[in-house]
C-alpha cells in the first residue's frame, strides 16, 4: 500500500527503486532475525530440552496433503472444500493478470505513474476491507450468513471483473475495482478465519501452509493456461475463463461450505491463528 503510494508521488527511476527495494529487504532480515519465537514455540522447545528422557508418542496430524485428499473425516473434507476454493481464487487471478496489464494499456495508456496509482488504491481499499467491512458483515448476517457473504462477494468478482475488462471509462474501473477488492478482502477474511478453526491450534501451521502452496502452484500454472487460453481461443477468452471460474465457486459454495466448513468445529475449542494472502 505505502510502496506504490510513494511510486506514484515520488516517480523513482528503475535504478532508485531497485536500490531502495535492496535496502527495505535487508532491513526486513534484520528485523525477523531478532523477532522472539512465539509464547507456545518457546514453550515447546522447553519442554522437548527439559524431558529428554521421556519419550512421547506423537500423534499423527490429519493435515497433510495424502490425508485430506482421502477425505475419510469431517475435518479433512472441510480442508479440502477451503483448498479448493483457495486454488481456484488463486487461478483466477493469475489468469486475469495475463490480460488485464494490457488491457489496460491497450485502453487508456497505463504507464508506471499510473499502475503505481492504482495499486495504491487497491491497498487502501484492501486494508479497510479486512480491517473494518468484513467484520461488519459477519456481525450483520450472523454465522448462519456466512456463505451468502461469500457467494455475494463471488458474484461481485466475476461482475466486477467483466465490467472493468470492457469499460472506456477509468471512473468506472476505480469504482468497479472499489466493490472487487472490498469483496475479495471480505471473502478471504471469513475463509481463512473459518480455515483456521478447522484445525487444533498446534496443526493449523501446516493447514495454512498446504494452502499456500497450492496458491503458489497456481501462480505458475495460471500464466500458462492464461497464456495458452489466450492464443487458442481469442484475446478475451481469459476473461471469460475467469468469469466461469467464479461461477464455479458460486455454485461450489452454496452446495457445500456450510455443510463441510462452517459445521467443522475444532477439536480443542480453540482456533488457530490465522493468516490471509491476497489474491486480487
Amino acid at each position: 500500500m505505502i510502496g506504490p503510494m510513494i511510486a506514484a508521488v515520488a516517480s523513482p527511476t528503475f535504478q532508485f527503486a531497485s536500490y531502495f527495494a535492496i535496502v527495505c529487504t535487508l532491513a526486513s532480515v534484520v528485523f525477523v532475525y531478532h523477532l522472539p519465537l512465539p509464547v507456545s514455540s518457546a514453550h515447546t522447545h522447553h519442554e522437548k530440552t527439559s524431558h529428554e528422557t521421556k519419550p512421547t508418542q506423537q500423534k499423527k496430524t490429519e493435515f497433510t496433503l495424502i490425508n485430506m485428499l482421502k477425505l475419510k473425516t469431517p475435518k479433512s473434507r472441510a480442508a479440502m472444500f477451503c483448498l479448493v476454493i483457495r486454488l481456484n481464487m488463486a487461478l483466477a487471478f493469475h489468469i486475469f493478470n495475463t490480460v488485464w496489464p494490457a488491457s489496460l494499456k491497450t485502453r487508456f495508456n497505463f504507464g508506471p505513474t499510473d499502475h503505481a496509482r492504482f495499486m495504491s488504491f487497491i491497498g487502501v481499499t484492501y486494508a479497510f476491507s479486512q480491517g473494518y467491512l468484513a467484520k461488519r458483515l459477519v456481525q450483520m448476517w450472523g454465522k448462519d450468513g456466512k456463505t451468502f457473504v461469500i457467494m455475494a462477494c463471488c458474484a461481485v468478482l466475476g461482475a466486477g471483473r467483466y465490467i472493468a475488462y470492457y469499460t472506456e471509462s477509468l471512473i468506472v474501473i476505480y469504482a468497479t475495482f472499489l466493490f472487487i477488492i472490498n469483496a475479495l478482502g471480505t471473502m478471504n477474511t471469513v475463509i481463512t478465519a473459518d480455515t483456521g478453526a478447522i484445525a487444533p491450534s498446534n496443526e493449523v501451521g501446516g493447514l495454512f501452509g498446504i494452502l499456500e502452496a497450492s496458491q503458489s502452484a497456481a501462480g505458475m500454472v495460471g500464466p500458462f493456461l492464461g497464456g495458452l487460453i489466450s492464443h487458442y481461443l481469442g484475446e478475451d477468452a481469459p476473461l471469460i475463463a475467469v468469469v466461469a471460474v467464479y461461477g464455479f465457486l458460486f455454485s461450489f459454495i452454496s452446495w457445500g461450505y456450510e455443510r463441510y466448513v462452517i459445521s467443522s468445529d475444532n477439536d480443542d475449542g480453540k482456533p488457530g491463528r490465522t493468516e490471509v494472502k491476497k489474491s486480487i
